[in-house]
């Protein structure tokens, strides 16, 4: 999810030049194969979305109403409330991916 904080908000709303965070043409399973059992790398993911929830709650704040647009990838425009409703539905479709990546770092399934 930090990487889907940092599309909405900071390449698309903002405009900024953000690379993917755990994403490369190199390597596109990166954010599966990145899951392992290291306090380490869970601390670092803790911190990367952390950081790109912040950056998304600032940017919310500071802006002047839910109406201002930003340019995809595609080169349409979104509103900033598209991209809130998008989050939701995201959050909710990712909490199954969660729970996989869950099942491969502790090894327990079926809870």
């Amino acid at each position: 999810m930090a990487d889907v904080e940092r599309h909405w908000f900071r390449r698309v709303m903002a405009q900024a030049d953000a690379p993917p965070l755990y994403w490369s043409e190199d390597l596109q399973d990166a954010d599966w194969l990145g899951a392992v059992a290291s306090p380490a790398v869970v601390d670092d993911a803790w911190r990367a979305w952390r950081d790109e929830v912040a950056f998304a709650e600032k940017f919310v704040a500071d802006s002047p109403d839910l109406g201002i647009k930003g340019i995809d990838r595609d080169g349409t425009s979104v509103e900033l409330r598209s991209v809130l409703v998008h989050m939701i539905e995201e959050y909710a479709r990712h909490c199954g991916h969660a729970d996989l990546l869950r099942e491969r770092i502790d090894g327990r399934v079926g809870q």
